[in-house]
């Protein structure tokens, strides 16, 4: 936490020293003048985006080379699952930087095939059953940030908290008899996150966005489907996010 305090304290070093109002891209609906060329500068927007994020879950991965071992399965570990989001940014009136609320999905699957011997009450062998094991992995980030554009581009730079839920589901389908079990276990974390985005104006309302994101993030304190805590585990979100997105600013 040391680090993300250092960060904090840089990060509005240089926010502050934006004397003028009109340097930031965010103060007005009016245009701002950059080293580009005049852009509208929205006072709210909205957006959203799509990309992917690097992290390494180890825990997780132990667990899918685990079921690789025993199953003689080939499931790939999480590496760079699939991440989604919306957001919504603020400029307040006399407010040097916005403000901004931001949702995430993080979402992965893994699957295999699996066999198992049938037996009688008397022991003897009477068939073999087959099925699918599946386990989906859905991480829900909310953050709540604060950023500003440095003077003369377009390009902003956020802070924020970070408070995450998710829900990893194991699910068992023989196909003999459809779908034997299904079990959710739920969990939370708290982190942050801090962003670097490029600005690409399309016309005055809209832009595309490309975003360059760290994120620190444990998902701990998990619960099995009757609420009992699950101990030594948790998943590990940490890592680096790209996207890219479109904006909407009013």
């Amino acid at each position: 936490m040391n680090i993300f305090f250092l960060a904090l304290v840089c990060f509005f070093s240089i926010i502050s020293a934006q004397t003028h109002e009109r340097d930031t891209l965010w103060t007005s609906s009016e245009e701002v003048d950059t080293l580009f060329e005049k852009v509208p500068t929205p006072v709210l927007s909205v957006g959203i985006s799509g990309g992917v994020t690097f992290i390494n879950p180890d825990k997780i991965n132990s667990q899918i080379e685990f079921n690789n071992s025993v199953f003689n399965a080939s499931e790939r570990p999480i590496r760079t699952p699939v991440q989604l989001a919306a957001w919504m940014a603020f400029r307040p009136v006399n407010f040097p930087n916005y403000l901004s609320l931001r949702a995430e999905m993080i979402s992965a699957s893994r699957s295999f095939s699996f066999s198992t011997v049938e037996t009688n009450n008397g022991g003897n062998t009477t068939g073999t059953l087959t099925g699918t094991a599946t386990s989906h992995y859905t991480v829900y980030p909310i953050s709540f940030n604060t950023g500003g554009v440095f003077p003369k581009t377009r390009v902003k730079l956020e802070i924020g908290f970070v408070y995450a839920i998710a829900m990893f589901t194991d699910e068992t389908q023989m196909d003999q008899v459809g779908t034997l079990d299904e079990n959710t276990y739920e969990g939370s974390g708290y982190g942050f996150r801090i962003m670097a985005q490029q600005v690409l104006p399309i016309d005055r309302s809209f832009s595309l966005t490309l975003d360059f994101t760290y994120r620190y993030l444990v998902i701990e304190d998990f619960r099995d489907p009757r609420g009992r805590s699950i101990t030594n585990f948790e998943a590990n979100y940490n890592g680096i996010n790209l996207m890219m997105g479109l904006s909407y600013g009013l």
